[in-house]
């Protein structure tokens, strides 16, 4: 019996060695997760951003008034240069609507659809310093970028490879659209020298970015974008970059200019297109790419035009645009139009700020929180309150751990659920029916690793009903 007792010891031992070691296994596995870059971190701890969009067409009153919306327009790259003279330009004044907002980063348009260059540039004869404009002197992403660094806010810049009605008016039949280029051999190559001589130019006068967002499709370019980013942009998050990524990382589209991502969101996605890759993504996912939604205050108006006032969003879409995008898990950046004096509209100025406003006071400060690792985390509030809406946020650095997940309250000594859901990603809000409870309940009911949770916390909000009149709301209301 003694060689049997022994045996049997052996194997229990082994037994237990081996439990041990599949116990082990699973924060091990959780090294297998697609993770993202420390710049793509903090660009999505940034949450709310500001477009600021501006063009020569703005100055062109033909363009303007002589076209009714939806018809055809003139080429704006036969808009004379000698038309670019705002009055009062105030790239301050941007950054004090982006503060009212409380966006932390804020994205300019270097060069848009007209060809038209918004800095000092020998590329071709199209720009400020073809203007009459600080007599061809002026350089507004210069001004825009110190000014960011005045009021504190991170720099973006925005460049579309495709849009180039200057160049296309001017040198031959090449066409650009949905990422992808057309025309004679010649032309093509033409125009994508000139594009990436346009891009090194830009990053390299610009410096340190926070952001790029390239527009039009960069497909065409293979993998001769990738060493500019090296070189002159290697922290920039980089909005439908290259296939082959850039070290900063790349983020895509939500696949919709109206304020929302899909729920379920995931940050992870199996291949990188930017003709493709959009949309809420795949939690089995190999690539770390976040998602940024956006939208024109101006719906949907991108750069400014005469009488369209009454197309600002109410503050009602504006909060349901919030919720359904930071509290799925995206970013959302929102569009000021820049006026013909060089500032954004009184009115759309009032209005970020408004929704700015509402957002500290939904969400600036909670009845309660906490944090931690595990399956299940419980956070008790100071006295039985009414809550209607929680915050939850994983610790990204760690990837998208989360699959499935419930929302308890303790109401009257009982447990009952109060909502469920699957992604949580950077951040989710979910808003339920007001009740009183004393204590608030997260469980993970399935996670690809240990979930750690970087924030819980809970929130008593006046959710606001919709506006009939906001041209948003039908769209809203047929959203996923």
């Amino acid at each position: 019996m003694k060689p049997l007792f022994w045996l049997a010891c052996a194997a229990a031992a082994l037994e237990i060695f081996a439990d041990a070691a599949s116990q082990t296994a699973a924060p091990a596995a959780a090294t297998d997760l697609p993770l993202p870059t420390a710049d793509q971190a903090a660009w999505e701890d940034a949450e709310l951003g500001m477009f600021v969009h501006f063009d020569i067409e703005v100055f062109d009153k033909n363009y303007q008034y002589s076209h009714p919306r939806g018809s055809s327009r003139p080429p704006m790259g036969a808009i004379s240069p000698a038309e670019f003279n705002p009055s009062s330009l105030d790239t301050d004044q941007w950054m004090q609507v982006a503060q009212a907002l409380g966006a932390r980063y804020v994205v300019f348009t270097a060069k848009h659809s007209s060809g038209f260059l918004m800095w000092q540039s020998d590329l071709y004869p199209y720009g400020v310093r073809q203007s009459p404009w600080q007599d061809g002197r002026g350089d507004v992403v210069q001004d825009f970028l110190a000014s960011c660094k005045k009021y504190g806010l991170q720099p973006g810049l925005y460049c579309s490879a495709g849009g180039n009605s200057y160049w296309n008016l001017h040198n031959g039949p090449v066409q650009y659209r949905g990422g992808r280029l057309t025309g004679r051999p010649e032309d093509m190559g033409k125009f994508l020298d000139l594009d990436l001589r346009m891009y090194t130019e830009l990053f390299q006068k610009a410096g340190p970015l926070f952001y790029v967002w390239l527009d039009g499709g960069v497909k065409p370019f293979g993998d001769r974008l990738r060493p500019i980013f090296e070189k002159y942009e290697p922290h920039a998050v980089v909005f439908n970059g290259p296939a082959s990524g850039v070290p900063g990382g790349l983020a895509r589209w939500s696949g919709n200019e109206k304020g929302f991502v899909a729920y379920p969101f995931w940050n992870t996605i199996d291949f990188t297109d930017d003709q493709s890759d959009r949309g809420p993504g795949s939690p089995e996912g190999k690539l770390w790419i976040p998602v940024e939604t956006n939208v024109p205050l101006r719906y949907h108006v991108w750069m400014w035009q005469a009488d369209d006032e009454n197309k600002i969003l109410s503050l009602s879409s504006l909060m349901t645009m919030y919720l359904d995008s930071v509290g799925r898990g995206c970013n959302f950046i929102i569009n000021a139009n820049i006026g013909p004096d060089g500032r954004v509209p009184e009115a759309d100025a009032r209005r970020l700020a408004e929704f700015g406003a509402k957002i500290r006071e939904w969400f600036g400060r909670s009845l309660a929180e906490t944090d931690g690792n595990g399956d299940v985390l419980e956070l008790k509030l100071p006295q039985p309150q009414d809550i209607n809406c929680v915050s939850v946020m994983e610790d990204i650095r760690q990837g998208q751990r989360i699959r499935r997940y419930a929302i308890d309250g303790l109401v009257d000594g009982k447990w009952r659920e109060l909502g469920t859901g699957e992604s949580v990603g950077h951040k989710r809000i979910q808003v339920f029916d007001r009740v009183k409870v004393a204590a608030v309940r997260l469980r993970i009911t399935q996670s690809a690793a240990e979930p750690v949770i970087r924030r819980l916390a809970v929130y008593n909000i006046d959710v606001l009903p919709p506006d009939p009149n906001d041209p948003a709301t039908q769209a809203q209301a047929a959203r996923p």
